[in-house]
């Protein structure tokens, strides 16, 4: 492995774990709970998907008060669901071999947002997706939700 691979290797790392980090370990009420204030998240999508087809699944809700940004992982291994705080959820990105999240969605919203993602059922088997409406600075959680699905034959 050559140095300029390593180095890009381990910028995208810490890239990765400042994104996940930063938020979590600011705050000391992220791990206690959710702050709703009225902020929704909403996930829609299929519970079955056939191997090697499309689908998409959709998140959306309304980003009230400190809320303001959108954060989501598939769980390529889910155990025991989501967690109920975006700082929970977020340190099971230093167990890849237990969970499996893939960062797929971080952005800023605000008021009344939509996305969608468009996933392939290429490996078989039960998957899910976590998704989180947080406030940036803090890391505090104001809602969340969890889907799971199941690809198959």
């Amino acid at each position: 492995m050559s140095m300029r691979t390593l180095r890009r290797g381990l910028a995208v790392l810490a890239a990765s774990l400042a994104l996940v980090a930063v938020p979590a370990g600011i705050s000391q009420a992220a791990t206690a709970g959710s702050h709703t204030a009225g902020s929704t998240l909403k996930l829609s999508g299929p519970k079955t998907n056939k191997l090697d087809a499309t689908f998409t699944y959709r998140i959306s809700g309304s980003a009230e008060g400190a809320a303001n940004y959108l954060v989501a992982w598939e769980q390529f291994y889910p155990q025991t669901g989501c967690a109920k705080t975006y700082a929970a959820e977020s340190t099971r990105a230093f167990l890849p071999y237990t969970y499996g999240l893939t960062l797929f969605l971080n952005r800023s919203v605000s008021g009344n947002y939509a996305a969608s993602e468009a996933f392939a059922a290429v490996h078989s088997g039960k998957h899910g997706m976590c998704a989180y409406l947080i406030n940036l600075a803090s890391g505090d959680t104001y809602a969340y939700a969890g889907a799971f699905w199941t690809n198959g034959k």
